[in-house]
């Protein structure tokens, strides 16, 4: 089939998003279709309102052209579930219908997902969407009840992300002498905790040794740069976008895999990817991250906004070997058993052939 996939850019230094990290995933991996990329959203530079507006608007007029020009079968939508991912993918839906291309929509987190909306509009393109789409796919049975309480819809489908496992795997090695290396690797976002991050390691500094690697973009990325520069010093690294060979060496590298989101996450790529490597997480229990980390087996969980609950679980995670090791062997075998691309393509394609 020839399939058309909404999503962000997909060239890691023009947007850090984990929708255009599983986009790339599915098309590199799922060879039995053709995948035609549509740019649906805003790049991670500034732009002025003016210059996002037209963008925007640019992009959802063009779309029955692309779609009519590559003879699409199918549209694979990947929704953003907040305001502005609603209204996108709305007008992207209801072109499909004008033109009778079946639709399946994907759900990647956001801030309506799991609490809802009171907000009647908003709603109502939900529900819209959720009609008129041949299939709903979630990241979790978690996601599915919410959508189910939330919107009174009640046939989506899981399907959980996934990553191929074999990109990050790296030699074992114990927590040893060295000084562990914690990773932020992301959208540098109020929404995924870098405020509870700094104010974390503010206190753990004055108790255990530590390196920190911040990696991503966004709009916090100046002011935490200079703040986390401040106060580590040496052992703070700002590493920017990375991708590639580069991003695979520094989750390698790297120790702990810090994510204290506050709101809106998904099933993050970054997540699967650095446990896959024996990373340990430490994440909040926001959304599916809850169904894959588990308390003092496969990693730690922390408190939302509660940079004192992060400070404390770190210092034992760090100054406990053995508790340290049993997660980090946990985290990899979580990953390698449940979370493999390759029977994430079997059900994908399966989900495809349902179209009609």
């Amino acid at each position: 089939m020839n399939i058309l996939i909404t999503a962000p850019s997909l060239n890691p230094q023009k947007n850090v998003n984990g929708i255009s990290t599983v986009v790339t995933t599915i098309i590199e991996n799922n060879r039995i279709h053709t995948y035609h990329h549509y740019l649906l959203g805003s790049p991670d530079y500034k732009q002025t309102k003016i210059g996002w507006i037209l963008q925007i608007i640019s992009q959802l007029c063009i779309f029955p052209f692309a779609a009519k020009k590559n003879k699409i079968d199918l549209v694979h939508q990947n929704l953003p579930f907040d305001p502005k991912g609603l209204i996108r993918e709305f007008i992207i839906n209801f072109w499909c219908r004008i033109f009778k291309i079946p639709v399946v929509l994907h759900v990647h987190g956001g801030v309506f997902l799991m609490t809802g909306t009171k907000n009647i509009f908003y709603k109502s393109i939900a529900k819209s969407l959720f009609i008129n789409s041949c299939n709903i796919l979630v990241l979790s049975e978690l996601e599915k009840l919410a959508i189910e309480r939330n919107f009174q819809f009640y046939k989506a489908v899981v399907l959980s992300n996934s990553i191929d496992t074999k990109i990050f795997v790296r030699q074992h090695r114990e927590r040893g002498a060295a000084k562990p290396i914690l990773l932020f690797l992301g959208r540098i976002h109020e929404s995924k905790g870098i405020d509870d991050i700094y104010d974390a390691l503010v206190l753990l500094k004055e108790k255990v040794e530590f390196r920190f690697f911040l990696c991503g973009t966004g709009p916090l990325k100046d002011l935490y740069v200079e703040k986390f520069n401040c106060l580590l010093g040496d052992d703070f690294e700002y590493l920017g976008i990375v991708s590639g060979n580069s991003k695979i060496e520094i989750i390698q590298k790297s120790d702990v895999f810090l994510l204290p989101s506050r709101y809106g996450e998904g099933l993050p790529m970054a997540l699967l990817e650095t446990m896959s490597a024996g990373v340990v997480p430490v994440v909040t229990d926001d959304a599916s991250m809850k169904y894959i980390v588990e308390n003092n087996v496969n990693g730690i969980r922390v408190n939302k906004n509660d940079a004192q609950d992060l400070s404390e679980k770190l210092n034992l995670l760090l100054s406990t070997p053995e508790l340290y090791n049993q997660c980090s062997n946990n985290a990899r075998k979580t990953v390698t058993d449940k979370y493999d691309i390759s029977n994430y393509i079997i059900q994908l394609n399966r989900i495809y052939n349902l179209k009609k």
